[in-house]
């Protein structure tokens, strides 16, 4: 039998006296020879280890191996006498730049979609403020030429000025007390429109992407507050891990730290803050005021569990929690 070891200079085959048959160094490229050990470790194969695979059939490739420890006890003395380096200087300088390689292929592949869900939810947080100040913005500014069209829905107004320009193109306008505008003026009006119109689409895309990915990275926030408040809650708190390490209390008032802050400098002057960002949900800002703190409370004791479930576990148990909070919130609602 052969035995198989490896480590960043190479592959070594030994015999079963433990007697060095065979070896192949690696080209001196830490980042590649990291990218080597990583395939070894999680089971698949490259070109130099296929090569000594098919020269030897009755290799043990398993780690460890017969040959594992005799290896690692004689490691120095076997590479050096194989010439491999020059000297143990020049090993020990090699061995720390595959390590430094390792760890950094580590630490880019370690899964922080957390993150994604994070720089998501606060992208689609700036363009509501700049779909908000563009909409004040068009609204006033076409108000000088057609200051009786009437609709509330931002978007909606974009779109008709995009489709219509000059005031007399609406169907319904008789007479108005907005000034005459130019081609020129009317042109920039219907480019400024499109161009908010653009970012009102931008910002579903945006939330539809929300919509897929909360539920996929953390399933149980996602069951009990939504899409949109799980990424909000999760940005709050700075990852996923902040947040499951946080106690129910904490969860709680996450979004009312200002509050907070001045209740903690002057108590007199006022109550201390039941809840922050948890306000949002329905359960909550629709209940009575008097039962409002205590929903909050259950509904933040579950979502330490899901946070824990989601970062720890890794288990989507959303339909128990969800099934167990909607329990107490009725027996709250009912009391």
């Amino acid at each position: 039998m052969h035995y198989l070891t490896i480590n960043p200079v190479g592959i070594f085959i030994f015999n079963e006296k433990n007697k060095l048959v065979k070896f192949k160094y690696f080209d001196k490229n830490p980042e590649e020879i990291a990218k080597k050990l990583e395939k070894f470790e999680n089971g698949e194969t490259f070109s130099e280890l296929q090569e000594i695979k098919n020269e030897f059939k009755d290799l043990v490739i398993e780690q460890p191996n017969k040959a594992t420890k005799y290896f690692r006890e004689n490691f120095r003395k076997i590479v050096l006498e194989n010439k491999i380096f020059k000297n143990e200087v020049e090993l020990n300088q090699f061995l720390n730049s595959v390590l430094i390689a390792k760890t950094k292929l580590k630490i880019s592949k370690k899964e922080r979609r957390d993150k994604l869900i994070i720089q998501t939810i606060s992208a689609l947080n700036d363009l509501e403020k700049i779909l908000n100040t563009m909409s004040e913005r068009l609204r006033e500014w076409y108000g000088l030429h057609y200051p009786e069209l009437n609709v509330k829905d931002h978007e909606k107004f974009a779109e008709l000025i995009v489709e219509h320009g000059e005031r007399s193109n609406f169907k319904d306008f008789k007479i108005s007390m907005g000034m005459e505008l130019k081609e020129i003026d009317v042109k920039i009006l219907q480019e400024y429109a499109k161009q908010l119109k653009e970012l009102y689409e931008l910002k579903k895309k945006v939330e539809k992407y929300l919509e897929k990915i909360v539920p996929e990275e953390i399933p149980n926030l996602n069951a009990l507050l939504g899409s949109t408040l799980a990424a909000r809650l999760l940005a709050l708190a700075g990852s996923l891990e902040k947040l499951a390490k946080m106690p129910s209390s904490s969860i709680q008032l996450l979004g009312a730290e200002k509050s907070l802050f001045k209740f903690l400098k002057d108590k007199r002057k006022k109550k201390p803050p039941r809840f922050g960002l948890l306000f949002l949900h329905p359960d909550i800002s629709t209940s009575k005021r008097e039962l409002q703190g205590k929903i909050a409370r259950v509904l933040s004791s579950k979502l330490t569990l899901a946070a824990r479930a989601d970062f720890y576990t890794k288990k989507d148990i959303s339909k128990k929690l969800l099934e167990d909070y909607k329990k107490k919130v009725n027996e709250i609602l009912n009391s």
